[in-house]
C-alpha cells in the first residue's frame, strides 16, 4: 500500500498542470493541469471569455437615429456588445453628464474585447461621480485583464472604502492579490468576501484554488466541494474539485469530478487530459467521497478576518 501511495504521490507531481480555471462568466480564478498561478487573465477577473460572451453583433458604425438607454440595455443583455457600444457613444453625445451612460458604454465595450474603450468609459463615468462603485468595480476587471494589478488594487480599495459591504469588491480584491502571489492578502480578501456572502461560489473556488497553488490540497478540498454544491454546472469548478481529489489520493471520486466537467464542456481540453491521467492511476477500493459532507465543512477552521478589511491591510 505505501508503495502504491509513493507511486501515485509520484504521479501527482508529474501531472502538475491541470487545475480548472473559468472561462465564462466571474470572474476569477483559472486554473490548469497544476496548482501553479493562473495563465495571462483576458478581459475578465481571470478568465478568457467563451464564445458565447463575446459580441455576435458586427454594427460597427455609429447608430443612425435617436436612441434610448433602454435600447442599449437590450442590445447588451443579448449580447450584442458591438452594437450596444455604438447605442451608447450615441447616447452619451446627447447625455455627456450622465455617469450611468459611460458605465453602460464600458460594460459594452469590455465584453465586446475593447480593453482601451471600456477604460476610458468607466474612467469618464468616476469623473462625473467619483463613487460610482460599479464603474470602480468593473474597471478593476479591464485593469486586471491587462495585468496591471496596482492600479486594480487601488481601485478596488476605493470601492471598498465606499460600499464596505461588497462581496464582489472583496473577491476581485483577491484575484489581484492572488495574482501578484500576494497569498496571506488574497486569502483574506476571499475570506471577507465569504464573510458577506456565504454563498459566493466564486469565492470558494477561488480560495480553494489559492490553496491548491500552495500544497495545502487538505483544505482546499471542502472549498472546492462548496464551490460545485452552489453552482453544479461550472466545469472549471468540477476540475479544480477533481484536481483537489486526486492530490488528497481520492481517484475514483477525481474522475467523476473530471468526468462532470466533461459533460458541462465536452470540449475541456485539461479536464480531458486529468481525465486520462487519473484513470491510469490502479489503486484499490477507496472510500466514497460525501460531496455534502465536504461541502458543510468548508468554512471550518478558516479563520475569517477580525473587522479589518482586506483593503487596509
Amino acid at each position: 500500500m505505501r508503495r502504491t501511495r509513493l507511486f501515485t504521490a509520484a504521479l501527482l507531481v508529474a501531472a502538475l498542470g491541470a487545475i480548472g480555471c473559468s472561462k465564462r462568466g466571474e470572474p476569477e480564478a483559472k486554473g490548469g493541469s497544476s496548482p501553479a498561478l493562473p495563465a495571462k487573465p483576458v478581459v475578465t477577473t481571470g478568465e478568457s471569455r467563451p464564445a458565447s460572451e463575446r459580441s455576435v453583433s458586427t454594427v460597427t458604425a455609429t447608430i443612425a437615429g435617436p436612441v434610448s438607454f433602454a435600447d442599449g440595455e437590450t442590445a447588451y443583455h443579448s449580447r450584442r456588445y458591438d452594437e450596444a457600444a455604438a447605442i451608447f457613444e450615441s447616447y452619451i453625445e446627447r447625455r455627456p453628464g450622465n455617469a450611468w451612460g459611460h458605465y453602460m458604454l464600458g460594460l459594452s465595450a469590455w465584453k465586446g474585447g475593447d480593453l482601451a474603450k471600456s477604460e476610458s468609459a468607466f474612467e469618464k463615468a468616476l469623473s462625473i461621480d467619483t463613487r460610482h462603485v460599479k464603474s470602480l468595480v468593473n474597471l478593476s476587471r479591464v485593469l486586471i485583464a491587462q495585468q496591471r494589478h496596482d492600479d486594480a488594487i487601488d481601485r478596488l480599495t476605493r470601492a471598498a472604502e465606499i460600499e464596505p459591504a461588497s462581496a464582489d469588491v472583496y473577491r476581485l480584491l483577491g484575484r489581484a492579490y492572488h495574482v501578484r502571489r500576494q497569498t496571506q492578502e488574497a486569502q483574506d480578501a476571499y475570506l471577507r468576501a465569504l464573510a458577506l456572502d456565504d454563498r459566493d461560489a466564486w469565492s470558494f473556488n477561488n480560495l480553494g484554488l489559492l490553496f491548491l497553488e500552495t500544497q495545502r490540497a487538505d483544505q482546499a478540498l471542502p472549498l472546492l466541494a462548496k464551490a460545485v454544491a452552489l453552482r453544479q454546472g461550472v466545469p472549471e469548478f468540477q476540475n479544480n474539485l477533481g484536481m483537489a481529489l486526486e492530490h488528497t489520493g481520492r481517484f475514483k471520486a477525481a474522475a467523476g469530478a473530471y468526468g462532470a466537467a466533461l459533460t458541462a464542456d465536452p470540449d475541456y481540453t485539461k479536464a480531458k487530459q486529468n481525465l486520462v491521467r487519473v484513470e491510469a492511476v490502479k489503486v484499490g477500493l477507496e472510500d466514497p467521497f460525501d460531496i455534502g459532507l465536504a461541502a458543510n465543512s468548508a468554512l471550518d477552521n478558516l479563520a475569517t478576518p477580525a473587522n479589518q478589511t482586506a483593503a487596509t491591510r
